[in-house]
């Protein structure tokens, strides 16, 4: 049935509607951080090195994922990708709970990489689709999305309160409890309404030759990183993605060390997310009192909470304060972490067009698959011949100096004025 202008502005409207409930199931996994750490160690036999070099498979296909993705999508609409990647999500816990040690890890990094990498893309850019010719698109698209991370960083902070204690009850119940989680995300995707014109998708025929697509694309991805403004995001970008990731695994090796109790996990994983839900709220609102000092502000605040918190727990001999300042650190960088990812999409989303996007945001992910994995390498090696609370103060210290380097490029090419900024920054033509 043709779709006509009427039905897919439609279309649009109930698609934006459910995008939140989509995001509260479908966004990350639930049920599955907090004691992500404890399953893998306990169960599957891993050392904490090992956990993190299973781990490193993620960004590493991620990366290597980006450019099939960006062709996937364009042949399948984003509509049937996001099903698509949402349900490698699900059968890739499926894998770890059956398969064996490492492997199981391993192979889950893999599959979830690539399901991630197919909604990384299509996430944003279906809500820019969902939101295009809306008077103020962009704050419209920012609180639509903060909405769905709002919403499900309060859920995950509800069942992560539990987690610690289903984990103590039966190892594998959060697993399956985060399964199921998934295979509602993939249901509500089924929910969005088809909404893109199916005669301006280009043909299997069309993109059969990849050669020619990979050549376009390299085109547009040369095209993106002549701009000044966009490269010294895309660093920024790249260099907090890697503190981010591996921010869980890290908190959980360290509250084993400092001998936190395993229900105890859970509670404290949902204290903290639900903090993140809270402030995520507010990214219009940090967003309006900061501006162009707001990520230094972040990134800043992020490091050197991480040598607080490592010296703290080489110091401290008392467990009480060693586990206050501890988790007055780690509110911070969850305080942090909560409204910073919509504002990320939204200083990447400006200045492009819909069609644009999709490789902006494909170069991004290249480049935190880049930093994520060599973060995985060098905490799966430092952890491999050094304490927890040793690793982060060494981390955060290198991180501060570096974000400080950064900051300083980053200076004269974000936060100008649109009449700042030279052409190439602003104006994004496509590639043929």
């Amino acid at each position: 049935m043709e779709l006509t202008n009427e039905k897919i502005a439609e279309a649009k409207k109930y698609n934006v509607k459910i995008f939140p409930i989509y995001k509260l199931f479908a966004w990350d996994l639930l049920f599955y951080y907090s004691i992500s750490f404890l399953f893998l160690t306990q169960n599957k036999g891993l050392t904490a090195s090992q956990v993190l070099f299973a781990e490193a498979f993620y960004p590493i296909f991620k990366l290597v994922f980006q450019i099939p993705c960006v062709n996937i999508i364009e042949i399948l609409g984003k509509r049937k990708s996001l099903i698509l990647g949402n349900l490698c999500v699900a059968f890739g816990i499926v894998v770890l709970i059956l398969g064996p040690g490492i492997y199981s890890a391993i192979l889950f990094s893999i599959i979830t990489a690539f399901g991630y990498s197919i909604k990384g893309i299509g996430e944003a850019t279906i809500l820019t689709d969902f939101v295009e010719g809306q008077e103020h698109s962009r704050t419209v698209y920012a609180n639509i999305d903060g909405k769905g991370s709002s919403y499900w960083y309060c859920f995950d902070g509800i069942t992560a309160f539990f987690c610690g204690f289903l984990y103590v009850f039966n190892n594998y119940l959060p697993i399956i409890l985060s399964l199921i989680s998934a295979v509602i995300g993939t249901l509500l995707s089924f929910k969005f309404l088809p909404y893109e014109d199916k005669n301006s998708k280009p043909t299997l025929e069309e993109t059969r030759s990849f050669k020619a697509y990979f050549k376009d694309l390299k085109v547009a991805f040369k095209h993106i990183f002549k701009s000044d403004r966009l490269k010294a995001l895309l660093l920024f970008s790249g260099m907090f993605y890697a503190l981010l990731t591996v921010r869980s695994t890290i908190a959980s090796s360290l509250f084993d060390e400092i001998g936190v109790k395993e229900e105890y996990f859970g509670v404290i994983f949902a204290i903290l997310t639900i903090i993140s839900g809270i402030s995520s709220r507010y990214q219009d609102y940090f967003h309006r009192k900061y501006r162009n000092k707001l990520l230094t502000y972040f990134s800043l605040t992020f490091s050197i909470s991480m040598v607080v918190i490592g010296l703290t727990a080489i110091i401290s001999h008392s467990f009480i304060f060693t586990i206050i300042i501890v988790l007055i650190s780690y509110a911070l960088q969850y305080i942090i972490k909560g409204p910073y990812y919509t504002l990320q999409k939204r200083y990447l989303n400006s200045f492009t067009t819909p069609s644009m996007a999709t490789k902006i945001f494909s170069a991004d992910i290249l480049i935190e698959g880049i930093f994520g994995t060599l973060m995985y390498w060098v905490c799966s090696f430092l952890l491999s011949f050094t304490s927890t609370s040793i690793a982060i103060v060494m981390l955060g210290c290198v991180f501060t100096i570096g974000f400080i380097f950064v900051l300083d490029y980053m200076r004269t090419r974000i936060g100008l004025k649109p009449e700042e900024y030279k052409k190439s920054d602003i104006y994004f033509t496509e590639v043929h």
